[in-house]
């Protein structure tokens, strides 16, 4: 047995003094990405990806606040791993709550370097900034200075201001730029269960689109199995998730040249690829990784894989929504389009070009904390 030093006998009368008192609590594991990590691994990690890239400027050095620089462009298509780093760091940050002094705190995020976002990406950011602001009771102020015009016209026509309570987005000042011809659908944020907002979006996107969409159906069902399913999947009760925390985002686009409409969703649960062997249906999500290594079977991209397959082959088993199958059958009609679902390191994407069905998958070295689901059609 090690005899235990000063240093490391000090700490633990400092950390059990701290839970005693109730400054500090003993998390449950499960609640994503770091949640299982301490301060100190989480203040190395935040300096060490500061070295790598990750804006932060220490701004209360006895507090540890910092403020987040976002960079100047955020895609997950083309800038997956600056994305992605950035916006773990705001979940990182944000959720201070029970831990000593010592460690980094968010005190802002900074959008004046930001030139240029996906809607997909936009809607994370979102998420995840309206996550902090409930963390903190709606406090949060969103201030506009030095923001690029056509981000600002972007963030104001996705209504982000609408959602932050101290926010007033008719003090907002909106330069009249050229129309670019593409409309975008304002935010959707809701609860668990909360499947009866899907008629929002329908008639946001009959605003934007400006007619009907043939077969309605299919997008109205596949989004509210969606929801349904984060209701069921997505925020276990063993997570230790609080209620304020169980959302879903959802957003969308239509450009108006192109005649291309775009559906983005999202929620901030634990990740297909962990409910997946959780799940009831974990035997027959073996079956189809039959032909697989056990070490790639647990690869993030593999089970994605395995959980739309399975989805296809139970279509017509139960009585259910046919739920991702109904989006794809919505694009498979028109002939163009792709479905695109990542979650935690996974990446499974089923493009549809002229009719022709090509299917990627990709594994990634960062996290999405959470679902996301984008999907795009030409009409």
């Amino acid at each position: 047995m090690r005899l235990q030093t000063s240093h490391s006998r000090n700490r633990d009368v400092r950390f059990n003094f701290l839970y005693r008192n109730g400054k500090i609590k003993i998390r449950n594991k499960g609640r994503g990405f770091y949640y299982d990590a301490d301060w100190q691994k989480i203040n190395h990690w935040i300096e060490q990806q500061s070295s790598n890239g990750l804006q932060v400027e220490l701004v209360h050095k006895r507090k540890k606040a910092l403020v987040l620089t976002l960079p100047e462009v955020m895609n997950f298509s083309d800038d997956y791993e600056r994305t992605t780093q950035h916006i773990n760091a705001i979940r990182i940050l944000s959720d201070r709550k029970g831990f000593p002094d010592p460690s980094y705190k968010l005190a802002a995020v900074n959008f004046s370097k930001l030139k240029k976002i996906s809607t997909s990406s936009a809607l994370v950011l979102t998420a995840e900034l309206s996550k902090w602001d409930d963390a903190i009771r709606q406090r949060l102020r969103p201030n506009t200075e030095g923001w690029d015009k056509v981000i600002l016209k972007q963030f104001f026509d996705l209504g982000f201001f609408e959602l932050f309570k101290k926010s007033s987005a008719t003090e907002i000042k909106i330069n009249k730029s050229p129309d670019q011809g593409i409309r975008f659908v304002k935010y959707l944020k809701g609860k668990c269960g909360e499947v009866s907002k899907t008629k929002i979006l329908k008639g946001e996107i009959r605003n934007v689109v400006g007619e009907s969409i043939d077969k309605w159906t299919f997008l109205h069902s596949g989004l509210s199995e969606a929801i349904t399913n984060v209701s069921h999947h997505a925020y276990p009760a063993d997570a230790g998730y609080e209620e304020l925390d169980k959302n879903w985002y959802l957003t969308g686009s239509y450009d108006e040249q192109k005649k291309i409409i775009k559906i983005v969703f999202y929620d901030q649960g634990v990740g297909i690829p962990k409910t997946l062997p959780a799940s009831a249906i974990w035997e027959r999500a073996l079956e189809v990784m039959s032909g697989i290594s056990i070490v790639d079977q647990k690869r993030d991209e593999v089970l994605l894989k395995a959980a739309v397959e399975l989805d296809r082959t139970r279509t017509y088993e139960e009585d259910r929504g046919k739920g991702l199958q109904d989006l794809l059958e919505f694009i498979r009609q028109r002939g163009e389009g792709y479905l695109s679902i990542m979650s935690l390191k996974g990446l499974y994407k089923q493009d549809i070009n002229e009719g022709v069905t090509k299917v990627k998958t990709e594994g990634f070295s960062s996290p999405i904390c959470g679902t996301l689901i984008v999907w795009c059609a030409t009409l």
